[in-house]
């Protein structure tokens, strides 16, 4: 049962940075409407940084996720875009907006992304949390000014999900039901998390994601250029994505398209919850903590994250 995949408009990069902020100016002025906390931020240290980093934020949550870790990592050098993804970070965290995304939607932000960071420095490095990191795999696997991509917990298939009956949802969507998940049935509204992340989402709403993994996954998208390194973070305190195909769909996708391919899992006695980057989140790293697990991702720091990684991620490849 294959998965067509969705349709890929070419990229249009910018080639100076002064077209890049032309472009970004176009894609915050999406934000009007959007509170400060939770809308497109660019970090950076200074004109010349040869690495934009792109990261994108979980589903239902908000650039305000990576907000601390994107301005510490412009201290330490790099230029940092975290794009609000389409229908987050809306004032009103109930609303159901999320019912009518669609992956074209995804495909068309993923791009635009893609084509400002291309303008802005040398390289394009990117990280996904989650929801964000079926994003990055996506960028990573069409457009070719990406080099290097870390995977943290990438949503490929939903805790309890059979991968048949995932891949059933993506062919036929309209078998899945348009009712509304609390992420915590027992407190609903009141998740008592990020004051900017969703308490929950309408079901159709997680779809286009998983139409974009499979596509990945079945090979009707392969990646389209040679990687640097390409890096898939699992948590095994995750209670939300199934980490076995993640693994999977890591193997699959990058391992041979990239010059190293690596994996490691969050050390398990921290016992961190899925959203481990979230400051508002009372089962997550500290920003410094977040900080070196994303730099040992992308190969230029500690390889064990001062730790927190088990087994480290090596620099190089044997």
């Amino acid at each position: 049962m294959s998965i067509a995949a969705p349709p890929r408009p070419a990229g249009d990069p910018t080639t100076g940075r002064e077209a890049a902020l032309d472009r970004f100016d176009q894609l915050v002025a999406l934000d009007a409407d959007i509170p400060d906390d939770t809308s497109t931020r660019l970090f950076e240290p200074d004109e010349d940084a040869a690495i934009t980093l792109v990261m994108w934020h979980g589903f239902t949550n908000a650039p305000s996720q990576f907000a601390a870790v994107g301005e510490k990592l412009s201290e330490l050098g790099y230029r940092v875009l975290v794009p609000r993804m389409p229908r987050h970070g809306l004032p009103d965290v109930l609303n159901r907006g999320l019912a009518e995304l669609t992956q074209h939607e995804l495909v068309d932000h993923v791009n635009t992304c893609i084509d400002i960071a291309a303008g802005l420095g040398d390289q394009v490095w990117l990280f996904g949390l989650s929801a964000g990191g079926t994003l990055a795999a996506w960028a990573a696997a069409t457009r070719a000014e990406v080099t290097r991509v870390v995977l943290a917990a990438p949503l490929v298939a939903p805790k309890g999900f059979p991968m048949p009956a995932v891949r059933l949802c993506v062919k036929y969507p309209r078998i899945v039901p348009r009712f509304y998940m609390w992420w915590d049935p027992r407190v609903k509204a009141n998740l008592g998390h990020s004051p900017y992340a969703y308490p929950g989402f309408p079901l159709p709403g997680v779809m286009p994601y998983l139409h974009l993994s499979e596509a990945m996954f079945d090979r009707s998208v392969v990646v389209g250029h040679r990687l640097a390194r390409a890096v898939l973070v699992t948590n095994p305190n995750d209670i939300a994505v199934r980490q076995d195909a993640a693994r999977a769909f890591g193997s699959t996708v990058f391992a041979g398209s990239s010059d190293y391919y690596g994996e490691a899992k969050i050390d398990p006695a921290l016992k961190w919850a899925h959203d481990f980057v979230d400051p508002w989140s009372t089962n997550a790293g500290t920003t410094e903590q977040v900080v070196v697990i994303v730099e040992a991702g992308l190969g230029v720091g500690d390889p064990s994250a001062g730790g927190l990684l088990v087994p480290p991620l090596v620099t190089e490849q044997p």
